[in-house]
């Protein structure tokens, strides 16, 4: 089901988002279902998150100051070493396209930033040279004299070259109200793999049903061991695999889903065996007698394992509005 909250957006209105720093979601209880010989009522806590790697959460923190003091300051040749060349920006209202990197330069040009903010920041370890962060982050600015201030929820992908970390792609939705954007044309995104996004379609989708109909079996197949689930709206939370509540019967769950629709899939390859897929998720779902409907924009990290895909990391955030994650009284 279309939603209003996404639509076409342009080139422009793009140009603050990448000064940004940015539950339960779609297939999730990150509230964190009963732990044995617990009722439903009582809230439980979450494990220590397995999906940091510490001393790299505070070597790209220090990388994502630098870029964010770089673009307050419109220093360019600071800007041009810490971007990729393939840098391109996705966000959440906008799903369709991404800003290429030469346009996102030129726009960063026009931006009168004051101030930017980073908290729960954590940084994964894809591989020896390849790290995904996730990020809340706090702006004030202005871009042309309009105002993009505002907390956006933030995953970037940062790659290791010639021992300098670079920003290869950013993936971004705004926290709570949708800042109103100008229409302009859009310009063919640069950023999709055709063949690996219809064969990551192919396994979402398998993967939304099974998760909806509760066939355990197959969700899995597909979910790989280290699987996490962050999501935007608490961002101080990982959920681990084994807190999933797809993969336990769907009689024993307190998340009901009742449909689900994915829209604006697009894959990008990270290497040989790793890709990221950016969508959009429309579900009706509650956990308990809480409402969890609605978008999400959902990033997803891929793995290939043999001749197969599985899904190692998500990261969801409800588009437009946020979920109360309050440790109230539950019910199945």
């Amino acid at each position: 089901m279309p939603s209003n909250l996404v639509r076409p957006r342009t080139h422009q209105c793009m140009i603050g988002v990448f000064l940004l720093a940015v539950i339960n979601t779609p297939f999730a209880a990150a509230d964190g279902p009963p732990r044995f010989g617990q009722t439903s009522r009582q809230a439980s806590p979450l494990p220590p998150p397995t999906d940091i790697d510490p001393q790299l959460t505070k070597e790209l923190d220090r990388a994502e100051q630098k870029l964010c003091d770089a673009i307050l300051h419109r220093d360019m040749t600071a800007l041009d070493g810490f971007v990729a060349s393939n840098f391109t920006l996705r966000v959440a209202d906008v799903p369709q396209t991404s800003l290429p990197r030469a346009v996102w330069m030129e726009n960063t040009r026009r931006i009168t930033g004051q101030s930017c903010d980073r908290h729960h920041l954590t940084a994964r370890r894809l591989t020896a040279d390849l790290a995904a962060v996730s990020l809340v982050w706090s702006q004030k600015q202005t871009a042309d004299g309009r105002d993009f201030s505002g907390e956006f929820y933030v995953v970037d992908f940062w790659k290791r070259s010639s021992e300098r970390w670079q920003i290869t792609a950013r993936y971004s939705t705004p926290l709570g109200t949708m800042p109103e954007r100008r229409p302009m044309q859009l310009a063919p995104a640069a950023d999709v793999d055709p063949e690996l996004t219809e064969t990551l379609r192919l396994r979402e989708e398998q993967f939304a049903k099974a998760s909806m109909h509760g066939d355990v079996a197959i969700v899995d197949r597909i979910m790989g061991s280290e699987f996490t689930l962050r999501v935007g709206d608490a961002p101080e939370r990982s959920v681990p695999r084994a807190l999933r509540n797809d993969i336990r019967p769907r009689e024993g769950s307190a998340y009901k889903v009742r449909s689900v629709e994915e829209r604006y899939q697009a894959a990008r390859k990270l290497t040989e065996s790793l890709a990221v897929m950016s969508l959009v998720l429309t579900q009706e779902a509650s956990l308990g007698d809480r409402d969890r409907s609605g978008d999400f924009y959902v990033v997803d990290i891929w793995r290939k394992s043999g001749n197969d895909w599985q899904i190692i990391a998500r990261y969801s955030t409800p588009i437009g509005k946020k979920f109360d994650r309050s440790p109230a009284e539950r019910h199945e």
